[in-house]
């Protein structure tokens, strides 16, 4: 995607943390930006702010769990700001525990949000995506993509599977002059843990974290670096104008995504004896 002055870029999840983040950085490069979250009145302080900046930006409510919402929001963007260009399905909540503790219920909500849910977005706006003559999809992953740690592993899964989607939808997008990538985070100053606990559905009892999972999965992450949203996106244009399939925005992990990698070439190897 080469140009973004005027165009209009669409970011779920916005109200705070990375989605936040990508509003005030696509803004900044002179984008229309609609602002989308469950919590609508975060996303109007965000936007209220990027305006007073002088930059073009709207909140907008949605609830990626539910598509009649996703299709809802894509046309109140088509309406009131214009054709989307720039799609950034920024959606996930996160469930700690060992995988054996969780239900399937707990499954479900998990992968209906960060799978379904942009899946969904990317449905409701594919028509507009196809309007332009150029336009991008942007999902945000997770570097528990490629590298796993106990007691996320159903978050992991599910930025796993999202990945694998990104990575499809680009190969059958290409000829139409749609590029998708995906960011691949690590560890951010966020109120994600917060946010995904308000969002959990009212049915599913268990809490959506407990002390003593925080306090596990604190321990096993203490050596990986953590980071303001805004840093970790600092090469996001970059890489967007490069059309570039992967966006990673933790250098530290390389050695662990690498030790993956290499076992995969190792078993390659003993395959071929």
């Amino acid at each position: 995607m080469q140009r973004f002055t005027g165009r209009v870029a669409v970011v779920t999840g916005a109200a705070s943390g990375l989605g936040a983040a990508l509003a005030r950085r696509l803004a900044a490069e002179g984008m229309a930006v609609a602002l989308a979250d469950i919590d609508l009145q975060g996303a109007r302080e965000v936007a209220a702010g990027l305006r007073q900046n002088g930059r073009n930006a709207r909140a907008f409510a949605v609830d990626v769990g539910e598509p009649a919402s996703i299709a809802a929001l894509a046309e109140s963007v088509a309406d009131e700001l214009g054709t989307c260009a720039l799609l950034c399905p920024n959606v996930g909540v996160q469930q700690f525990g060992p995988v054996e503790r969780l239900s399937l219920d707990e499954w479900r909500w998990v992968f209906g949000v960060n799978v379904f849910g942009a899946v969904a977005c990317v449905n409701a706006f594919l028509p507009q995506l196809r309007a332009g003559e150029e336009a991008h999809v942007l999902f945000t992953s997770s570097t528990g993509a490629l590298h796993v740690s106990p007691r996320v592993g159903v978050y992991n899964a599910s930025k796993s599977a999202l990945l694998s989607y990104a990575e499809t939808l680009r190969l059958e997008l290409a000829e139409e002059g749609i590029g998708v990538s995906a960011l691949i985070p690590g560890g951010m100053y966020t109120t994600h843990l917060q946010s995904s606990a308000a969002a959990k559905p009212a049915g599913l009892e268990a809490p959506a974290f407990t002390d003593e999972d925080v306090a596990f999965v604190g321990r096993d992450m203490s050596g990986e670096p953590m980071v303001e949203p805004d840093h970790a996106i600092r090469n996001l244009i970059p890489a967007l104008r490069a059309d570039e399939p992967y966006i990673v925005t933790h250098p530290a992990f390389r050695e662990l995504i690498e030790a993956r990698f290499s076992a995969l070439r190792r078993a390659l190897d003993r395959a071929g004896d």
